[in-house]
């Protein structure tokens, strides 16, 4: 495909906006879609490690993520309970039932503005065009949306923490002249762009190495006997890395973590 009919199926292409939105308090996330995915598979008779399973996450983020939400809840949305019909194990209160309802509620009407913004501003089509070309003239297969949440001096370079949403972050190593042209600040909406070779699959976690949390969703295992292997954040968004022995790759929908060096990151903004 050459570079025109590239352009003219782009413009075919109509533009749709998207979005998730998350509940603070304090300051800090309180509600958001993988909290509330959370609270639905336990209130639908999930024991916590079963949710956590079921939403490709860590029992330990699952508890973590329940705890925090109480504590920052005027009342408990979780309680624990012994013996009973069902054992005892976790369940929903009513104040958590409703806060699920209101969540979903609220999540309706955003979606609802969502479209009606749409049809105000299709000049943006021309945005989404340029996003969709960004895509696809550039070589590395990852690209996360993110926002930056800190930038720390560390030496002779700084430390960017990107925040990919549902409490899972990633850091970028940059220089103080790279952060100076591109005109990078904390809040700022950036791209972080990886090389799918550069990017590894691990079934163990190390606090050594810099890693995130999620679930292999498919290995596409090519002639040679490599593989390409695509992993479902917690975030929601999507990574692929690359394996030279397919053998080797774990069944799919297998909890992982996808190792990353922050030297290989790079950031692009729009």
């Amino acid at each position: 495909m050459n570079e025109k009919e590239k352009d003219n199926e782009l413009q075919e292409k109509s533009i749709s906006f998207g979005g998730r939105f998350w509940i603070d308090r304090n300051s800090q996330i309180f509600l958001g879609p993988g909290r509330i995915e959370l609270l639905e598979q336990i209130d639908s008779g999930n024991s916590i490690a079963e949710a956590a399973r079921q939403l490709g996450m860590g029992y330990k983020t699952a508890w973590d993520m329940l705890n925090e939400m109480n504590s920052l809840a005027d009342e408990p949305l979780v309680i624990s309970t012994k013996g009973g019909r069902r054992g005892g194990g976790t369940v929903i209160t009513e104040h958590g039932k409703k806060m699920i309802t209101a969540f979903r509620q609220i999540e309706g009407e955003y979606q609802t503005m969502l479209m009606a913004l749409e049809q105000r501003h299709p000049e943006l089509s021309q945005w989404q065009k340029m996003r969709q070309r960004l895509q696809l003239r550039t070589s590395a297969r990852n690209q996360l949306f993110c926002k930056i949440q800190a930038l720390e001096k560390k030496g002779h370079y700084i430390m960017a923490t990107l925040d990919l949403g549902e409490q899972q972050y990633l850091q970028a190593i940059l220089t103080q002249n790279s952060i100076d042209e591109m005109g990078l600040s904390i809040g700022r909406q950036v791209i972080a762009l990886l090389k799918a070779p550069m990017v590894s699959l691990s079934t163990t976690h190390n606090e050594q190495k810099q890693m995130l949390e999620g679930v292999l969703q498919e290995v596409d295992a090519d002639e040679a006997g490599g593989a390409e292997l695509t992993v479902l954040l917690k975030s929601g968004q999507n990574m692929i890395a690359i394996t030279n022995n397919a053998n080797d790759a774990p069944p799919c929908g297998s909890n992982v973590y996808v190792v990353v060096d922050p030297r290989q990151v790079i950031l692009a903004t729009l």
